[in-house]
């Protein structure tokens, strides 16, 4: 048994003899690693961001008409193109409308009738008024003779037969002015309807504007319904955006929205100016529209991209200069109490103007190269100084 304790007593000091040489080797490693200078190092701290959220959308104008033809008719004048600024009012296409100016003549031909018709009906009721007049006032007093025997029966017959005929004139005469009246009314409302036909022949611009689309072209016909031309108001842009049921809690009226438009390099600040109530029912998400500040290079159908904020919130952050990327894993050197760097696996988040989300792989008060890190390798050394 003693002989037995006393090997064993030496495999122990054998082991703690090489492992205080490991530690002791380790650590004379660690001293005659090269010390490395002109290596930034930063603590790695929580910082408060804006919690906010993108979305991309189109832009859109404000006001936009499409131009048609109300009429059916070959177009023998088109007076703008694409990009052509026009006015409110501005003749844009023009259709033949030589047989709606044709019917309109006739129509107020018609119209010249029915005044002159009234006129003679007139006239001719004013004398059949008098006439009646007289033969009623004739009528009453032969009325009133005759009870007295004073006129023969033969006598007041014949007054009351020329009483009745000049009542007759003049209702008949009465019949005719109405009747020339209706016809006036008639031609007036044919007259209004052929020159708004003739109004239809030429398709004018509802509002300063720009065009933006052009499908008509001398020679066409021109068909009910058939879009001619596409026009927009340039004075006033929006970007339609999609936001999820999640996040339309965070949007507002009002709420100011950062946009980049990157085709004409633009970042801008825009306000949301409607919030589409229905969501949809495939991708189940709203309609925000966020109006632009004027821009003249800004056009209709350009992609752009707003950033909306939906409060605050802590996140680890640390400069993206710092990132190393091996392959399909991401790192920083971390550096440790000893000065000495090791690779540390992490996983990143989001972007925050030049500082990146750390997700996983550091904490709070770590030390990390920032840089400089191209001169190390894991293991090797640099000064370390106090955190500020």
């Amino acid at each position: 048994m003693p002989g037995k304790r006393f090997l064993a007593l030496v495999a122990l000091m054998a082991v703690w003899t090489w492992a205080c040489s490991k530690d002791r080797k380790a650590v004379d490693e660690t001293v005659r690693a090269p010390l490395v200078g002109n290596v930034e190092i930063a603590v790695v701290r929580n910082e408060t961001m804006d919690d906010g959220f993108a979305s991309a959308g189109t832009v859109t104008a404000k006001k936009s008409a499409v131009l048609s033809s109300r009429t059916t008719g070959v177009i023998v004048a088109v007076n703008a193109r694409e990009g052509d600024r026009v006015k409110r009012g501005q003749t844009l296409v023009e259709i033949d409308g030589r047989d709606v100016r044709a019917e309109l003549q006739g129509a107020q031909a018609g119209l010249a009738e029915a005044h002159s018709a009234i006129a003679a009906a007139a006239a001719a009721l004013t004398s059949a008024r008098g006439q009646n007049e007289l033969a009623a006032a004739t009528f009453k007093r032969y009325d009133g003779l005759i009870a007295k025997g004073s006129v023969t029966a033969q006598e007041f017959d014949e007054v009351s037969a020329k009483y009745k005929v000049a009542q007759a004139e003049f209702e008949r005469n009465q019949e005719m002015l109405n009747a020339a009246k209706a016809r006036k009314t008639q031609m007036e409302a044919r007259v209004a309807y052929v020159e708004s036909l003739l109004g239809y022949t030429m398709i004018t611009a509802p509002f300063d504007g720009a065009v933006t689309a052009k499908t008509a072209e001398v020679g066409a016909m021109a068909s009910l319904g058939v879009p001619l031309m596409t026009i927009e108001q340039s004075d006033g842009y929006r970007l339609e955006v999609q936001v999820g049921a999640s996040s339309i809690a965070a949007v507002t009226p009002g709420l100011a929205v950062a946009v980049t438009i990157d085709a004409i390099k633009a970042e801008l600040t825009g306000k949301v100016s409607e919030i589409v109530p229905a969501a949809d029912p495939q991708s189940r998400t709203f309609t925000i529209k966020i109006d632009l500040p004027p821009l003249a290079t800004l056009r209709s159908g350009l992609y752009g991209n707003a950033r909306l904020i939906r409060g605050k919130k802590t996140v680890l952050l640390i400069p993206s200069v710092a990132m190393i990327e091996r392959g399909q894993l991401t790192g920083v050197y971390g550096v440790n109490d000893q000065g000495r760097v090791e690779l540390r696996l992490v996983t990143a988040g989001k972007t925050y103007d030049g500082k990146i989300e750390i997700l996983s792989g550091l904490s709070a008060g770590d030390r990390i190269v920032v840089r400089g890190m191209e001169k190390l390798a894991e293991g090797s050394r640099v000064a370390v100084v106090a955190a500020p």
